[in-house]
């Protein structure tokens, strides 16, 4: 009903309507509707109220479950589907189609003829049934009412009361499906949930097509299948469709399809007509055909030698821009002994220019050409004589026309479109390399334990090992007990065969001699969660059914319209506040790039603030590949009044110390308990109703409570069984499934003697002693003296009983999860560890906003982008790429999986950045992190001179003498500069001379911190990270830093790739290559990214240590850092 206003409402913010075009029918209502982020494109918005029962949920959820899963031209296609609370209702967005089938039916005097519907209607709508039913999808309510008509072709719609039949079946099932309206559904019960039921809509509504009678019940059926002028083997298809007994009917879409398929073509073929193309003949044409003619004349060796099946190849031309193009207005007509050049006059005129004959074999060349349209010899005969009707004639060369001009567009596509689908294909192929790889990681390495400190061990491999194995996570095994549980560990130095491991859990031991078996679950999970991610891609289902057309053509975006703001940071920059009005306005996919320093952390906080005042009950997905930046985010969000924020990791380990109180677990006890207090907040109400004192009452429920605890520690005692001597948790050789029963079975036991402890606690200060054994028993009888036993009580203790389970189930994470992760507005995790929590798996968020995006793999940004129906992806291009090394290391999977190492080394990101349209992306310029003379050196040598300087300085700039902030300590002029020998086995290059530099450097500093120079101004010690693009230079320089003794600071030590994201206030990056060979290695221009993220990291000082003749020989990122030092006052070079 219209609003008294006589304005139309706006749904989710975005969809106006348009006055008087509401249509009300059933539990629903349609209107057209403006897309205001979309520039007023006209859709239609099918809305049911979200309050009313569960019905019209089940509605929401099965059609837009269905639309997403299903992908056909004869399908109404979903645009967009949520939930808008300020309105109360669901909501479904499709292309506005103004028409039904009734529509258009009633726009003919009298009901069209079979053949009239046949190819127009019968055909696709049930070509769309089959596909809904290979699909596993069942519509169950098909009738001319749900079926639209765009102006050429019918779409199915309206899947509300559909069904997937691989899902469990809802509740209210039975209801919807009672629902379906005769005569459109058959009146047996037994068919309802079967594919016979859509047969049988269909077939009715195929017969309203073709009738004069309007069905409105069975009889009705009955009467018009007598009354139809169909061909008798459709009137036998309709009536074997239609029948009462489902048995009789077809099986499903696709065996109805194939039938009705079969009898059109066996009609089509009676039926069918030749036509006739006529063609003029030039001079030259004419004597090359005679001259090969044996003596016939041209007209007649046409006749005789081009055959029944020909086939036209559009030709190559040369273009204006002096390249060459397909064009169908000169073909190459190819028959069994012909070859002719074909050109249009007109459309409907034809000349030969060429002939030439030649042998069959010697034509096949041009048969296969991929361009080539066969002409099939039923549907078309040539003829080089005057026609016998040329006004045919001129009509069949026209139709000819067409069909050469729209296979030249087709070839067109498909080159484009091949493009794009080598994107899926190399994607594919990328996941199936992995798990190759994975498989092959299987090898254990033996070793023997050297020494420890604290919870990291040096242990000696018995064969060298390469970086490939840093940061995995490996079980280590006694060697004499390799299938026992093992302990858990993580590789965090290799250098040949010494390597450095952390034990993952406090207080372990390592095995002296023991076996590194690799822990593949993690990779194995991120392996699967790719593949279903890029299947759900390719078949639709994302939560956004066109990401698939996104990422596949990112011009396609929407442009976004910026939404104006209040910050609710003060001092955001400008460049910052543009981009989160563009990221508020966008629809579809916002690209935002961050050079170092930019504050992207600062962005994405603004983004969700604002995103969620507009839209409060609205997901946000948070992901990125480094828990660093996660944990930076959502620890700011907390700080800046964003509390509904849950932190999902598996490893609690891996999450900052400031953002824990926001870990799942965690948050999920806080709610878990605020929930059960609320609960028994209401037990005064309810006492003072029931005439029951409120204690006795609470403690009933304690009692209940503590009962349910019983019955689920006895279910978990029964699946664990009989318990013996070895079933502890530090047993090693428990297998990981026996572990995990005995861990929910300890979990579980605790809760039930927690609760009975509160019971008997509560039940002593009223008096009531429950003696030293408490089982159920005991609780059931306290429950029943305090609540007495009459029918009322009865219905009482019921309803405790009722409410017990639940309290209870809120101790048990597999049930309390579920109900808690709605209630949060925004999940964050990495793109790959969010999935891990197997609730999780069910929610679909509204936005999902990458960090450090352009360092993950796209299937690795797939996962989160297919659960989300709008994306703002942040990174930056000219940082760290995606980590796809370790596969092409392997040079026999990149030949098995032919993989295509320049595009899999790209990200997603920087094909996105370069393909989407100008305004859906943005840079931020103003960095805030770099003291201006290092700024200054990132911005000329990456990012051409753009960046904008506003530090905000962590040290006292009193404390600092300003020629020390950007200094190069050459090594050149020593004669022992260049790097070491590789040992055998190794793959890592280290320099003794410049770990020795670096070691005097440390101590230079921390001398002078002790003379009150480089003054923090929070009073922390000077943070100093120490860098280096070598594993093997790391270690040398951790053994040259051991021998200092340092007072002020605790400088870290770490390779380039383990860094982006993090900072520090003095960087000391050792360059380490310098050889006579010239090879530059991870200092060449191939891996400019990485010296990026090395020279980035410093807020106040960098200093470079290495060979600066070596490094300005060759061409790459250090030589114009080198130049941009020789020519800026505000840096130095300094010869050791």
């Amino acid at each position: 009903m219209r609003e008294e206003t006589g304005v139309g409402r706006v749904v989710a913010d975005r969809y106006a309507e348009i006055e008087n075009t509401r249509r009300v029918g059933g539990q629903s209502e349609v209107f057209q509707a403006a897309d205001l982020h979309q520039g007023g494109r006209q859709v239609a918005v099918k809305i049911v109220p979200s309050t009313a029962d569960d019905i019209n949920r089940i509605y929401f959820e099965r059609e837009t479950a269905a639309l997403r899963k299903l992908s056909h031209p004869n399908i109404a296609s979903l645009i967009d589907s949520g939930t808008d609370p300020g309105q109360g209702v669901y909501y479904v967005v499709l292309d506005w189609v103004d028409e039904t089938i009734r529509d258009w039916l009633s726009g003919f005097p009298e009901p069209p003829g079979w053949d009239d519907i046949a190819e127009a209607v019968a055909l696709p709508l049930a070509s769309a049934l089959a596909h809904s039913h290979s699909m596993s999808v069942l519509h169950r309510d098909i009738k001319p009412g749900n079926v639209l008509w765009n102006g050429s072709t019918p779409l199915l719609a309206d899947f509300a009361l559909s069904k997937i039949k691989d899902q469990v079946a809802a509740a209210g099932d039975a209801t919807v499906v009672g629902m379906a309206t005769p005569p459109w559904a058959p009146p047996d019960q037994a068919s309802r949930g079967s594919a016979r039921f859509d047969v049988y809509g269909l077939a009715a509504t195929l017969l309203q097509c073709v009738s004069g009678i309007q069905l409105r019940d069975y009889p009705d059926i009955s009467r018009a299948l007598d009354d139809a002028d169909v061909p008798r083997d459709v009137l036998e298809l309709l009536r074997d469709a239609l029948s009462a007994d489902p048995d009789q009917r077809p099986a499903d879409g696709q065996v109805f399809h194939l039938a009705l398929q079969t009898i059109q073509t066996r009609r089509g073929t009676r039926w069918h007509k030749q036509k006739e193309i006529a063609f003029d003949l030039s001079g030259s044409a004419r004597r090359a055909l005679e001259a090969g003619g044996d003596g016939r004349s041209a007209e007649a060796l046409i006749a005789a030698r081009l055959g029944t099946a020909t086939y036209a190849v559009p030709r190559l031309k040369n273009t204006d821009t002096g390249g060459a193009a397909l064009t169908a207005e000169e073909f190459r007509l190819v028959g069994d002994q012909l070859e002719l050049v074909l050109a249009f006059k007109t459309s409907q005129k034809l000349v030969c220019i060429r002939g030439e004959v030649k042998d069959f074999e010697h034509l096949e060349v041009w048969r296969r050409h991929e361009h080539a349209v066969t002409l099939d010899g039923r549907d078309f005969a040539w003829t080089a004589s005057r026609p016998a009707n040329p006004h045919q004639s001129a009509l069949a060369t026209d139709e000819l026309h067409t069909i050469l001009a729209k296979a030249v567009q087709d070839a067109g596509d498909k080159v484009s479109d091949r493009f794009k689908q080598m994107r899926l294909t190399n994607w594919s192929k990328l996941i199936d390399a992995k798990e190759q790889l994975e498989k092959r990681l299987e090898e254990p390495i033996r070793y023997r334990r050297v020494g420890r400190s604290g919870t990291e061990f040096e242990i000696e491999a018995s064969t060298a090992q390469t970086g490939a194995i840093l940061d995995q996570e490996r079980i280590a095994r006694p060697l004499d007990e390799p299938n026992a549980r093992g302990i858990p560990t993580r590789i965090v130095d290799v250098d040949g065969q010494g390597l450095t491991v952390q034990v993952i859990r406090p207080g372990a031991d390592l095995p002296a001699n023991g076996v590194l078996v690799r822990d593949r679950t993690p990779s194995h999970a991120a392996i699967r969660r790719q593949k279903s991610a890029l299947a759900a891609l390719r078949e639709g289902s994302a939560a956004r059914p066109h990401l698939r057309e996104l990422v596949l053509d990112p011009s396609l975006a929407a442009h976004p319209q910026p939404v104006s703001f209040e910050p609710t940071f003060p001092d955001l920059d400008d460049d910052k506040k543009a981009a989160v009005a563009k990221a508020l306005g966008s629809s579809d996919l916002f690209l935002v790039e961050g050079p170092p320093g930019t504050g992207k952390t600062s962005f994405i906080c603004e983004l969700i603030n604002q995103y969620l005042a507009l839209r409060p009950h609205d997901k946000v997905l948070l992901v990125s590949q480094m828990h660093v930046a996660i944990d930076n985010a959502i620890t700011r969000l907390h700080d800046s009044g964003v509390t509904s924020v849950v932190r999902l990791s598996s490893r609690d380990d891996n999450v900052d110390p400031e953002a824990v109180h926001m870990l799942l677990s965690n948050k999920l006890r806080t709610w878990a308990a605020q929930v059960a207090d609320r609960a028994r907040a209401g037990m005064s109400a309810l006492a003072q109703r029931e005439g029951v004192a409120v204690e006795h009452l609470s403690l009933a429920l304690n009692a209940e409570e503590a009962s349910s605890t019983l019955r689920q520690q006895a279910q978990t005692a029964e699946v664990l069984g009989p318990l013996d001597d070895d079933d502890r948790l530090d047993n090693e050789d428990l297998s990981e499934e026996r572990a995990e029963l005995l861990a929910d079975y300890l979990r579980a036991t605790d809760r039930a003697e927690d609760a009975i402890t509160a019971v008997s606690a509560a039940a002593t200060e009223l008096g009531i002693p429950l003696g030293n054994q408490v089982g159920e028993a005991e609780l059931q009888s306290l429950v029943a003296d305090l609540l007495g036993g009459g029918r009322a009580d009865h219905r009482l203790r019921e309803l405790m009983r009722a409410q017990g389970d639940w309290l209870a189930s809120l101790n048990d994470p597999s049930s309390a999860e579920p109900m808690f992760l709605p209630t949060q507005s925004v999940v964050a995790g990495t793109c790959m560890g969010f999935l891990a929590n197997r609730h999780i798996q069910e929610m679909q968020f509204d936005l999902c906003i990458i960090d450090e995006a352009s360092r993950a793999t796209a299937p690795e940004l797939l996962v989160p982008m297919t659960r989300s129906k709008r994306w703002v992806m942040v990174g930056d291009t000219k940082q760290l790429p995606p980590m796809v090394e370790e596969v092409f290391e392997h040079r026999d999977l990149v030949d098995t999986f032919d993989l295509d190492q320049t595009f899999l080394t790209s990200s997603l990101f920087d094909t996105l950045i370069g393909e989407a349209p100008a305004e859906c992306r943005t840079s931020l310029v103003t960095q805030h992190r770099m003291a201006v003379p290092v700024g200054e050196l990132i911005s000329d040598t990456f990012y051409d001179g753009t960046l904008i300087h506003d530090p905000a300085p962590v040290v006292d700039p009193d404390t600092v003498d300003p020629a020390d902030r950007l200094v190069w300590f050459s090594t050149s002029r020593r004669s022992n500069r260049h790097e070491e020998n590789k040992h055998a086995g190794s793959s890592s290059s280290s320099n003794k001379l410049e770990a020795e530099q670096v070691a005097k450097l440390v101590a230079r500093l921390d001398a002078e911190i002790s003379a009150g120079a480089y003054r923090r101004r929070d009073e922390h010690p000077l943070e100093v990270l120490v860098l280096s693009g070598y594993r093997g230079q790391c270690t040398e320089i951790g053994r040259a830093l051991r021998r200092l003794t340092l007072t002020n600071i605790e400088p870290q030590i770490k390779t380039v790739d383990a860094v982006q994201g993090r900072e520090a206030d003095v960087v000391i990056f050792s360059v380490t290559r310098s050889n006579l060979a010239g090879e530059l290695g991870f200092l060449g221009e191939r891996y400019q990214g990485r010296m990026n993220v090395a020279l980035s990291r410093a807020r106040e000082a960098l200093w470079i240590v290495g060979d600066s003749d070596f490094s300005a020989g060759k061409e790459g990122p250090l030589r114009r850092v080198l130049g941009h030092i020789a020519s800026s006052d505000a840096g130095r070079i300094e010869y050791l």
